[in-house]
């Protein structure tokens, strides 16, 4: 094994090693506070176990303790907590000394985490402070943070003489990391205390406030510690509250919201201080009870902040259904609390405090339905729809109520099976329960989500009337949500931002989707981009694909050159080369000297595969040009002739320039077709010069007709939609000189 202390003193390999574990370890803080961050942890340790080095052993168990801890997983982080004790007791004198006396004196604050499951027994938690007490003697460690420990298991078993024993002992021997004139320590201690004697713990507060200059009523916001000071003042007036000064608490209160406003108070001050303090404030309360709701695990580990939610609801509405449910949850939870300690310490302070004044209990039934009420997700999504959901109207799916989070991630990994579904039926049917799940959990993203990969799913399958109609719906969605698209998950807003340009490129190519779909569809992306900030170059894009389509020149013209100051302006935030390729696609026919111009600065700035497509293009603008045919060939050799990896350039270009490159046409044709799957409307110029090619080697081609047929049915169905022969005379003249089939008006 390798101790802290000598690792300067290590061959190269060896250190260089050890300073490679510390990297990890610096890299594995930065994940998220979550399960995969404790496997994570895990691979970790084995690495640290392999090289021998248990000062990060131990650092990565008190990681894995408070990930736990944050997530409500009392059990697993006490296990965790006894894991860093096995290996400080075995190998603690290899730790750093300073690092020990840290992870030793968790112990004052994971007592709290711990004692506030009903599930953990106090013995339990006493068993684990006298270890860690046994090795704060042993290593010469300050001992404050177990006799913290010991208070707060005190107060748990509901024993006042012993709490005050310890609080006693704990200030007597307070060492640097414990000091009375600390914020922190304040908040552990006070409400011990106030729970066998509200006036004792306000007096000891005030002293401390006066310690620390902080005036209750007169909090200056621009000050560093002003979260700090705020929490003692919250915590001042719930206990006014418990003394019976209630005018001095609401004066408090009054004061923390002008300084603070009520949305930093609900995120920073314990939630049910501030919520008693603000009950002649109810519109103000309702804020920090929904603030509380949204974060708490509704479990009896918080039970007094479910009975302060249970308390304003319920003056708000008394016997509402909202509040009724709470009351029983939070009177289950002091219960379960009571029978850990054969005490009534928690469920008297129920009654004596937060059911003060209300009518007696009328629990709703499905309070004694075990599969309801027995299950804590199931209860918890019955509590937030109580009330709770309705009233923050969109959840992100992001941030979802603690409570329930799994089942927004399950309805998120349902939503994304979609893209799965492999026939209408399945994809309609899982669509139907999923929009009816998304809007019971008031899920923004899958609301938004749903009809967008219903709609892409539909369109996979050919299906483009459908995508459309997805797109559209998923649009009014993201415009009916408050604040726009906050509540969407960035990554899935932006995959519906980027397929804008294609469900309109499909849309405007197929004629089996009517102008009144298409125009709308565009006018809301527009204004739906400008309300929330997002790029408008792909709408510009989707104005030049309708001006293009019909043949409006002039107005193709204005557009192209609004959308290159577009891409111009948004060049950080969107794929310019990209867009440019599509201006290419769209102007081409009418000026190709400018479609070239396109081409080249995409040859100069775009990625590979698209500087591979821009060759292609300029191949195609510019047959006669050496250097151009050079580049190609390079272009062709660097993609081993794969027309797959040429890019996004239509099907009949990439045809063209490879029949003349020397490439076998049938050859080319076939791989074309079956990279689009043979094919959609979109694809009209690939289908009608597949049909030409083919019929030319061959009349009597079965498959030359049939591509001919489908590209007289596109054409003609384009020219009933539209009202315009343009498509039609295109590809009769391109493709089918002389056929008259093509040539009719």
């Amino acid at each position: 094994m390798i101790s802290y202390a000598d690792v300067d003193t290590l061959d190269a390999e060896t250190r260089e090693e050890i300073s490679d574990l510390f990297d990890h370890a610096d890299a594995l803080h930065d994940l998220p506070d979550d399960l995969g961050a404790i496997e994570a942890w895990d691979d970790f340790i084995a690495e640290c176990e392999r090289v021998g080095f248990p000062h990060l052993i131990a650092s990565a168990r008190l990681s894995q303790y408070t990930i736990y801890s944050h997530g409500g997983m009392a059990l697993e982080a006490l296990e965790a907590f006894v894991e860093l004790m096995r290996v400080l007791r075995s190998h603690g004198d290899l730790v750093d000394p300073r690092n020990v006396a840290v992870q030793l004196n968790a112990i004052g604050t994971a007592a709290t985490t711990l004692a506030d499951d009903p599930r953990i027994p106090l013995e339990k938690i006493t068993r684990l402070i006298d270890l860690v007490e046994e090795q704060m003697h042993a290593r010469g460690v300050d001992v404050t943070g177990a006799h913290v420990a010991r208070a707060t298991v005190a107060a748990a078993a509901g024993d006042a003489e012993a709490t005050t024993q310890w609080i006693d002992r704990w200030r007597a021997e307070a060492g640097d990391g414990w000091r009375a004139d600390d914020a922190g320590v304040i908040q552990m201690e006070i409400p011990l205390i106030a729970r066998f004697d509200s006036d004792r713990a306000a007096e000891t507060l005030e002293q401390r406030l006066r310690v620390l200059g902080i005036d209750p009523v007169r909090i200056d916001s621009g000050a560093p510690n002003a979260d700090r000071a705020a929490k003692l003042a919250a915590l001042l007036a719930f206990l006014r509250v418990r003394q019976g000064r209630r005018e001095e608490a609401t004066a408090i209160a009054d004061a923390l919201v002008a300084a603070l406003g009520i949305e930093v108070l609900a995120r920073e001050v314990v939630p049910h201080y501030l919520i008693l303090a603000l009950e002649e404030r109810p519109d103000l309360a309702l804020v920090a009870v929904d603030r509380l709701l949204g974060e708490s695990a509704l479990d009896a580990s918080d039970w007094e902040a479910v009975a302060a939610a249970a308390r304003s609801r319920l003056l708000a509405q008394p016997h509402g259904t909202e509040g009724e449910l709470l009351r029983a949850l939070a009177q289950e939870g002091a219960r379960a609390h009571d029978e850990r300690a054969g005490t009534d310490v928690h469920s008297r302070e129920l009654a004596e405090l937060w059911w003060a004044g209300l009518p007696p209990a009328s629990p709703p039934a499905i309070t004694h339905v075990p599969d309801v009420w027995g299950e804590p997700e199931e209860r918890a999504e019955h509590i937030l729809s109580a009330g709770w959901l309705g009233r923050v109207g969109a959840v992100c799916a992001d941030d979802p109520p603690i409570a329930i989070k799994y089942r927004y991630q399950a309805l998120l990994g349902e939503t994304m099976q979609l893209m799965s579904a492999e026939t209408a039926e399945e994809s309609d049917a899982l669509a139907t329960r999923l929009t009816a799940r998304a809007r019971e959990l008031r899920c923004a993203t899958s609301r938004y989500a749903v009809p967008l990969l219903h709609g892409l799913g539909a369109g996979r399958r050919g299906d483009v009337p459908t995508m459309v109609v997805g797109y559209g719906r998923a649009l009014e969605e993201l415009r009916a949500l408050p604040a726009n698209a906050d509540h969407v998950v960035p990554d899935i807003r932006a995959m519906g931002e980027r397929l804008f340009p294609t469900v309109v490129e499909q849309a405007v190519a197929s004629p089996d989707v009517p102008w009144d779909h298409i125009h709308p569809l565009v006018t809301t992306e527009q204004e739906v981009r400008a309300a929330t900030g997002a790029p408008r170059a792909p709408v510009i894009l989707a104005h030049a694909e309708i001006a293009a389509h019909v043949d409006d020149v002039d107005r193709l013209q204005a557009i192209a050159a609004d959308l290159q100051d577009a891409v111009a302006d948004e060049q950080q935030r969107i794929d310019g080369g990209a867009i440019y390729l599509e201006l290419v696609r769209l102007v081409a026919r009418f000026s190709p000297g400018f479609a070239d111009h396109l081409a080249s600065i995409v040859v100069q700035a775009g990625d590979a595969e698209q500087i591979r497509a821009a060759t292609v293009w300029r191949s195609w603008l510019r047959p006669a040009d050496p250097a151009v045919a050079a580049e190609l060939t390079a272009v062709l050799q660097e993609a081993d002739d794969d027309v797959t990896e040429l890019g996004i350039v239509p099907g009949w270009v990439v045809l063209e320039v490879l029949v003349r490159a020397g490439r076998k046409p049938v050859a080319v044709l076939d791989a074309l077709l079956e990279e689009v799957d043979g094919g959609n409307a979109a694809d009209l110029g690939l289908i009608a010069a597949g049909g030409s090619l083919l019929l030319g080697r061959d009349a009597d081609d079965a498959r030359g007709a049939e591509l001919r047929e489908r590209a007289l049915a596109i054409a003609t169905g384009l020219a009933q939609r539209d009202g315009t022969d343009v498509w039609r005379t295109w590809v009769g003249r391109r493709w089918y000189a002389g056929d008259p089939a093509f040539e009719r008006a």
